[in-house]
C-alpha cells in the first residue's frame, strides 16, 4: 500500500515519514482537545498557533523542498518566551510530577507524550531526508511547554 506526498512522490504507508505524519496529526487532535478544555483565551489562541505550526511541520516533512514550510528560530523563540512566562508561575519543587491532577492536566500530559513521540519520529525521518532542524528544535520545545502548561493552576 502506498500514499502520495505533497511533492507527488509515492511512498509506503509504513514509511517512517507516514508514521511521523500520523503522530503529528494525533498531536494536533490532542492539542485541539486541550484548547477546548481551557478557559483562558490567550492560552487557547497560543495553542491554536501551535496547531497551525504542527500542520506546517507536517507539510514540511511531506514536501521538504518547499521553502514555504520551513521553520526559523522565531517559532522556537515564541515557545521559549511562553515557557519563561509559565516557569515564573510555577513554584519550584523537587518532586516528580504525576499526571492526573485533573482531567485537563491529564490531557495536557497526553499531548506532551505524543509531542515527544513526534520529536523522535521527526529525528528518524531526518536520518533519511534533509529536514529543517529548526522544526526539530520547535518540537523539542513544545513538549517542554506542555509539561509546564500542565502544572499551572487552571484559570
Amino acid at each position: 500500500m502506498e500514499t502520495t506526498l505533497l511533492n507527488g512522490q509515492k511512498i509506503s504507508k509504513n514509511d517512517i515519514l507516514i508514521h511521523f505524519s500520523g503522530t503529528a496529526d494525533e498531536l494536533n487532535s490532542h492539542l485541539g482537545l486541550v484548547k477546548a478544555m481551557l478557559n483562558d483565551k490567550d492560552t487557547r489562541k497560543f495553542i491554536e498557533e501551535i496547531q497551525k505550526n504542527i500542520m506546517r511541520l507536517m507539510s514540511h516533512v511531506s514536501d521538504s523542498g518547499n521553502k514555504e514550510y520551513l521553520f526559523t528560530k522565531k517559532e522556537s523563540a515564541c515557545l521559549e518566551k511562553e515557557i519563561d512566562r509559565l516557569t515564573a508561575m510555577i513554584p519550584k519543587t523537587s518532586q516528580f510530577v504525576l499526571p492526573g491532577r485533573d482531567v485537563t492536566d491529564a490531557q495536557i500530559h497526553i499531548a506532551r507524550t505524543v509531542a515527544r513521540r513526534a520529536e523522535r519520529l521527526f529525528a528518524a525521518v531526518s536520518e533519511q531526508r534533509q529536514l529543517c532542524m529548526n522544526a526539530g528544535a520547535y518540537l523539542n520545545k513544545l513538549s517542554g511547554y506542555l509539561f509546564l502548561l500542565a502544572q499551572i493552576p487552571r484559570i
